[in-house]
């Protein structure tokens, strides 16, 4: 199974949003390998927030528009018809130990807590499924480099 976490810079491209769009060509195309593919995509709730807030802050006349399809994306997504699936894991005491014990280091090298939480979620997809390969799907140079195949092979028997 080949997993994907899609990221906000993803989305933004998929949905146009105004200056943050300048990949959508090259995103649509690997869009549309993922799904021919039958890739596993996993929509983390931090990317929906971003994504949000990103939209939110659109100045113009687009803005109802894309809004109108992120919550036509949200809506197919509710109803398992969107080509991903929206992470479900709950946060727990011990994820929030977590990003208490990381988000320091990550603030300093200017990575926000929304990437965190997307690497974090990463991780755990690696030790909770069934994954051959799995990434960041991210523009953002920092999330993509989190990439691995064969995981299968890596993981450990608890």
């Amino acid at each position: 199974m080949n997993v994907r976490l899609i990221d906000t810079s993803i989305l933004l491209n998929l949905l146009g949003v105004p200056g943050r769009c300048q990949d959508a060509e090259t995103v649509k195309i690997e869009f549309d390998a993922a799904i021919r593919e039958k890739d596993t995509l996993i929509l983390p709730f931090a990317t929906i927030i971003e994504t949000g807030n990103k939209i939110a802050q659109i100045r113009g006349e687009r803005k109802h528009h894309i809004a109108e399809k992120f919550t036509e994306y949200l809506k197919r997504t509710a109803l398992d018809e969107a080509p991903w699936s929206c992470a479900s894991f709950d946060i727990s005491n011990e994820d929030l130990f977590f990003y208490s014990e990381h988000f320091l280091d990550y603030a300093d090298k200017s990575v926000g807590m929304g990437d965190l939480s997307i690497i974090h979620h990463y991780e755990k997809c690696k030790e909770l499924l069934p994954v051959g390969n799995i990434m960041i799907w991210s523009t953002d140079q920092h999330l993509s480099a989190y990439k691995e195949v064969n995981v299968y092979k890596h993981r450990r028997r608890r």
